[in-house]
């Protein structure tokens, strides 16, 4: 299965957000479908937290290279300060909350071929939610192929992230006859 997850020092520079003071998000401005591209940045009382959402070549059909969309967290420093992938003027949502808990969702993606074959696995993080004291964010990675994602503040974060349906039909192919099935999971970064 080819691990398309954020890594282990990822989650840690995640989780070292929870108990702080979140003063606001860096983006672009949210289009009317609330999508922004490539990339946020998350401003707390400490530090600057960039997660991107950036196409990495992967290994995909047959063996064949393919560029893939998957989150990247890093650490913003003076050196290297928040840009965004794209020319376009930076957005700031205001926040002011206490950051209580960060859920990563994960998808475990199998397409199978009319024999029931596996014939592909990729385990990727398809959204981050950032729990506040009053509040829910969602980053959602939409269409698996781009840089877009989607950014909401929504009171049912389930509701908000990319469909499972979407990921099914987006990895599955009938005229090749490949079928996906998506198992969902979630993980509380206060349980790690």
């Amino acid at each position: 299965m080819i691990d398309h997850c954020i890594t282990q020092e990822e989650k840690s520079l995640l989780k070292s957000l929870i108990g702080t003071k979140l003063l606001c998000f860096k983006s672009e401005k949210k289009d009317s479908w609330n999508r922004i591209f490539g990339n946020i940045s998350l401003v707390s009382e400490n530090t600057e937290t960039e997660i991107r959402n950036e196409l990495v070549s992967t290994i995909y059909f047959a063996g064949e290279t393919e560029d893939v969309s998957r989150f990247a967290v890093k650490k913003i420093s003076k050196e290297n300060p928040f840009k965004l992938m794209i020319v376009s003027d930076v957005f700031e949502t205001a926040v002011n909350e206490k950051i209580t808990d960060i859920i990563l969702v994960t998808d475990a993606i199998t397409v199978q071929d009319s024999g029931k074959n596996t014939i592909y696995e990729i385990s990727t993080t398809e959204s981050i939610v950032i729990k506040t004291d009053n509040s829910t964010f969602v980053l959602s990675r939409d269409w698996h192929l781009e840089e877009i994602m989607t950014f909401v503040i929504t009171s049912d974060y389930k509701r908000d992230i990319y469909p499972i349906a979407d990921v099914v039909s987006e990895w599955s192919d009938e005229e090749e006859g490949f079928v996906a099935i998506c198992n969902r999971t979630e993980i509380s970064l206060n349980d790690c």
